[in-house]
């Protein structure tokens, strides 16, 4: 007897909720050109707020690809400014090969790599271009998270004879080879003729834009002999030095302060005349950076979705004052007061839903367009579901709460005879 009691409570509740969906669906569509530009700012606004989310996971994933491409547990050693005759800052520091060398006999580092930059204009047969040139050893490859797609990367015994090989990136093969295998063949650089020992694999755009393919390696000892020709031989731009683990930075760090103090004779009480810094905290800044930033955009789309929630209760608040008869007409026949504030708030759920879900199909449209156009890969995350189903909710409760409850205070007997 039981069961069929509660079986049939089920059943009852079950109509009366879709009766509820019904005339709630059918308010709507009295009202359809209203209806309609209500529902667009919710449209506008969740369109906007998947845009922009997109567009910041786009940029954080960029951000990712590029410090990846970079190595990790990095440290990297440069020059400092120091004081010369009493003003502070006005001189700068060298620091040498002779410095790489002391940190590679220390614990916890795994390479070393002095480097050079510089740009020459690169020959091979009919063809010219200026290409990038990184000057350094064999250890570049770890440091700077680098794989030899064909061919091999010079040795150190090759470094410290001065040897004329290269190895080429893929916009430097591009551009000068057309096609052509360039393994073993010579091209010239400042006149001077190098062979080409191997070829990097592609790693594409890094930070801000910088193609990270137009590249070629050297040793370093032969660029300065035969291309840079430094009065300074023994002078490098900068030392990356990749530590074993992550965990082992902070150790490394100090050893190559105390190190490099004790090998550069700097007088105890004066300050470093280097500077050790470490990419693991800039590589967590900047993708804090990212984080921040896709939040800005997000909150900043955010504020049509705050429009569009005050059209929505506009609308109901209007419609509660047309409706006021016959809300009086539905309490005097024993409608209760739950069942009128749950019309309301279904009608402002399902306008809040309809907008929500047509925003998010066209966010996520025009962002794979955007991406299409600008050659770039926008992600379509679960996040963006979630957020459009939870607008759709929010949104649609709090828009329409306030008019529900307006319309449940309504007297029925004043109710019936407002005109």
């Amino acid at each position: 007897m039981i069961k069929v009691l509660k079986s049939n409570n089920t059943m009852q509740n079950f109509r009366m909720a879709e009766a509820v969906f019904r005339e709630s669906w059918i308010s709507i569509k009295a009202n359809k050109l209203r209806s309609f530009l209500t529902t667009l700012g919710i449209i506008i606004g969740v369109c906007a707020v998947v845009i922009m989310v997109a567009a910041g996971q786009t940029v954080q994933n960029m951000i990712n690809e590029s410090l990846e491409g970079m190595g990790s547990n990095l440290l990297i050693i440069r020059p400092e400014f120091v004081a010369t005759n009493g003003v502070k800052g006005s001189g700068r520091t060298i620091i040498k090969t002779n410095d790489a060398d002391v940190v590679k006999k220390l614990k916890y580092i795994n390479a070393v790599s002095p480097m050079v930059n510089g740009t020459a204009q690169l020959v091979y047969g009919n063809e010219n271009y200026l290409g990038s040139i990184v000057a350094t050893t064999p250890d570049y490859l770890l440091t700077g998270n680098w794989e030899i797609e064909k061919g091999a990367m010079f040795t150190d015994r090759e470094v410290k004879s001065g040897a004329s090989y290269i190895v080429i990136g893929k916009t430097i093969q591009n551009e000068l080879f057309k096609g052509e295998n360039p393994l073993g063949r010579t091209m010239r650089i400042k006149n001077v003729p190098f062979v080409v020992k191997g070829i990097l694999k592609s790693k594409g755009q890094g930070m801000g834009g910088m193609d990270q393919d137009d590249t070629i390696l050297m040793p370093i000892t032969t660029y300065r002999r035969r291309v840079q020709g430094s009065y300074i031989p023994n002078r490098v731009n900068y030392v990356m030095v990749q530590v074993d683990d992550e965990n082992n930075i902070t150790r490394a760090k100090k050893l190559i302060e105390n190190a490099l103090r004790e090998s550069r004779r700097v007088k105890p009480n004066a300050e470093n005349d280097f500077r050790i810094d470490d990419m693991t905290e800039v590589q967590e800044t900047m993708r804090s950076v990212g984080t921040y930033l896709s939040i800005l955009l997000a909150s900043i789309a955010s504020i049509s979705l705050i429009v569009g929630s005050i059209g929505i209760m506009n609308m109901m608040l209007v419609s509660v004052t047309e409706r006021t008869r016959e809300i009086g007409i539905r309490k005097a026949i024993g409608a209760k007061n739950t069942s009128i504030m749950g019309q309301f708030l279904l009608e402002s759920i399902l306008i809040s839903f309809l907008g929500s879900m047509i925003g998010m199909v066209l966010g996520i449209t025009l962002s794979q367009i955007a991406g299409a156009i600008f050659d770039k890969d926008v992600p379509i995350s679960i996040i963006t579901v979630i957020l459009s189903f939870s607008v759709a909710v929010v949104v649609g409760i709090v828009s329409g709460l306030f008019p529900a409850i307006k319309a449940t205070k309504l007297d029925p007997i004043e109710s019936l005879r407002y005109q």
